[in-house]
C-alpha cells in the first residue's frame, strides 16, 4: 500500500502491517491507516536500569524498549486485551497484560521502531480500540550464544524460564580463569624468592613461605567470592 506524507508529499510504500513511520525525505512521522477509534499507548513504570538489575552482571547483551499491539474487545466486566501482532510470539501466547498509565496515541510518545507491527486483518474483525503495550526486550548472553526474553514493562515481571544462574560452562571458565591467575601469581612470587632464599639460612625461608601461603589463600578466598557475587 502507498502513503503520502502530510509535511512533504512524498508517496511511499508500505507494508499493510506498519502502524507508525517515519518519513526517509522530511524525516515526519506518519501513522499509516489510522483506525476509527483513537488507539491508545501505555506508559512504562520502569526504567531499563530496573531491567538490567534483574540479570547478572555482564548477561545483558541489548535491551530494546517495544511497543506491542492489542485490542481491547468485549465489553464491561468482560473487556479484555487481545493479541495483535503481525508476527506470533510465544512469549506472549496466553500472556494478558496488566492495566497501565494509558493514555491517547501521541506520536511524541514512542519512536516509530519501537512500534510492533499491527496485524490490521484481526484487528478489523474484533474491532475494539488498538492499545499499545510496552515490553522490553533483552538480549542475553546464555550457554555461548544470545537468547532473547521479554519484560513487561508495567510490571516488571520476566516472561518465560528465568536464566538467573550462569550456565555450567560459564562457571567452568571461571574456574579456569581463576586457575591459571593463581598459576601466574606462584610464578612470579616464587622465582624472585628462591633467588632470595638461597642466600638465606632455613628459618627464614619456611618464614618467607608460610607467608606466600597465607597470601594465596587469601587472595584464592577474595577472587572466589568476587565470582560468586558477580553471579
Amino acid at each position: 500500500m502507498k502513503v503520502s506524507c502530510s509535511q512533504c508529499g512524498s508517496e511511499q510504500v508500505v507494508m499493510e502491517s506498519d502502524f507508525f513511520l517515519r518519513c526517509p525525505y522530511c524525516d515526519a512521522r506518519i501513522i499509516v491507516a489510522p483506525p476509527r477509534s483513537a488507539p491508545a499507548i501505555v506508559q512504562p513504570s520502569i526504567t531499563e536500569e530496573y531491567v538490567r538489575r534483574i540479570f547478572p552482571s555482564g548477561m545483558v547483551l541489548s535491551l530494546d524498549k517495544s511497543y506491542f499491539p492489542y485490542i481491547e474487545a468485549g465489553e464491561g466486566t468482560s473487556m479484555r486485551l487481545v493479541p495483535c501482532f503481525s508476527q506470533p510470539w510465544q512469549e506472549l501466547e496466553s500472556y494478558r497484560p496488566p492495566a497501565g498509565d494509558r493514555k491517547v496515541f501521541d506520536e511524541s510518545m514512542a519512536e516509530p521502531g519501537e512500534i510492533i507491527p499491527v496485524n490490521r486483518d484481526l484487528a478489523e474483525e474484533l474491532g475494539g480500540r488498538l492499545v499499545f503495550h510496552p515490553f522490553f526486550v533483552v538480549m542475553l548472553k546464555l550457554r555461548g550464544y544470545g537468547e532473547g526474553v521479554l519484560v513487561d514493562g508495567v510490571s516488571g515481571k520476566l516472561l518465560g524460564e528465568p536464566p538467573l544462574e550462569g550456565s555450567e560452562e560459564d562457571r567452568g571458565g571461571e574456574l579456569r580463569g581463576l586457575f591459571f591467575k593463581m598459576l601466574l601469581l606462584g610464578l612470579v612470587i616464587s622465582v624472585p624468592l628462591y633467588i632470595i632464599g638461597s642466600s638465606l639460612d632455613t628459618a627464614w625461608i619456611s618464614r618467607i613461605w608460610t607467608y606466600v601461603l597465607i597470601i594465596a589463600l587469601g587472595l584464592a578466598v577474595f577472587y572466589a567470592r568476587t565470582g560468586r557475587g558477580r553471579r
